[in-house]
């Protein structure tokens, strides 16, 4: 595994990345999880401000930038991409953007620079690291090299003990063929410091190249890649007959949603669903008891006889006209109002009872 500890001086670098065959500006990809320092690499390699910094809680870069530069005497070409887990861009989109730095670079980058901010490796780098084999295929770690940034967190550590402490990290680093480097990319003038860790990550670069022949992470080799990843979808989607489109057709096409999409739709629905079902049943409630509190009331006060159910609708209303006059000639007394309440409370406690499962669930 290559590391950073016990490289060459600025001079020695510098002159090696001289000799390298200036036929061609060396094509360099940033690549990695959003904030994790791809922007601020690039103008630490370029020496210059070339691509956009600033803090913020978002996601800054959402489109692929090329931008040139001499370093050391070399032409060098550097592609910045969309971060991983970005803040406003979904996964497809991201897919699909990250895939046009092939193009920007072809006929194709000679180095993948994948960020890693020193700390604790948690599960979104193991996700944007798997996010990045995933997309360019398992043949991109012959041109890759980590590039771990915030060099000054290591704090007198060696990256080789640092590596030790996560054997999943450390594996990652070792099957690339450009080993890892450290940056301590938090000023962008030109000191000693700066221009050394810029030219000892560029003569690990020409080693990668000239290990790889002089060739190049191809376009062809990122079609295998989505033909891969298509075909791994068709083999889980296929029982279920969807249509798996490739990346930029999925970002590109508004009737293919985000798995999440549909899930927060369907959720809505149920939500909604549920919430009408609750409006029914309580208008079915508040209409049964007001009709068993009247007429509670109504027996209570001796409106309503139970001896009536038997008679004839006609009779029943008679009746009950006629009972309601008598009452309504007749002084209010305490004892008559007590047996409306009474009879009201009665009749509305069933219906309470009635409906007591509905009203005595918890709610989500």
């Amino acid at each position: 595994m290559l590391v950073s500890a016990g490289m060459s001086s600025e001079n020695a670098a510098s002159h090696k990345v001289s000799e390298a065959s200036e036929a061609e500006p060396l094509r360099i990809v940033l690549l990695g999880r959003t904030g994790t320092g791809r922007s601020s690499s690039g103008n630490t390699i370029l020496g210059r401000s070339a691509f956009w910094v600033t803090a913020s809680p978002c996601s800054v870069t959402a489109r692929c930038e090329r931008q040139f530069g001499t370093v050391h005497g070399r032409s060098i070409a550097v592609i910045d991409t969309p971060g991983f887990l970005h803040t406003r861009l979904s996964p497809e989109e991201v897919m699909a953007e990250v895939g046009q730095s092939i193009a920007l670079s072809s006929p194709g980058p000679h180095a993948f620079l994948v960020t890693l901010q020193l700390g604790k490796f948690t599960q979104e780098e193991r996700d944007a690291l798997q996010w990045i084999k995933a997309t360019f295929g398992p043949g991109a770690t012959r041109f890759t090299t980590v590039l771990f940034t915030w060099g000054d967190q290591l704090r007198g550590k060696s990256i080789r003990d640092f590596l030790g402490e996560s054997e999943e990290l450390s594996q990652f680093v070792s099957s690339c063929r450009g080993g890892c480097h450290v940056f301590d990319n938090s000023g962008q003038d030109e000191t000693a410091a700066a221009l050394q860790q810029v030219a000892q990550l560029l003569e690990k670069v020409n080693d990668t190249v000239a290990s790889n022949g002089g060739g190049c992470y191809s376009n062809e080799m990122f079609k295998e890649a989505e033909r891969a990843i298509r075909e791994a979808q068709e083999r889980i989607l296929g029982e279920r007959g969807h249509k798996v489109e490739t990346p930029k057709a999925a970002a590109t096409n508004p009737e293919v949603q985000r798995p999440e999409t549909g899930r927060k739709r369907r959720e809505e629905e149920e939500r909604r669903e549920e919430e009408e079902a609750r409006k029914r049943a309580e208008r079915l409630f508040w209409c049964e008891l007001l009709t068993a509190v009247g007429k509670g009331a109504a027996e209570g006060a001796g409106i309503l006889g139970k001896d009536d159910k038997g008679k004839g609708k006609a009779v029943r209303k008679a009746k009950v006209v006629e009972r309601a006059a008598a009452l309504a000639a007749s002084p209010l007394s305490v004892t008559s109002a007590a047996k409306a309440v009474g009879g009201a409370v009665r009749e509305g406690s069933k219906v309470l009872y009635k409906h007591r499962k509905t009203f005595l669930k918890t709610p989500h």
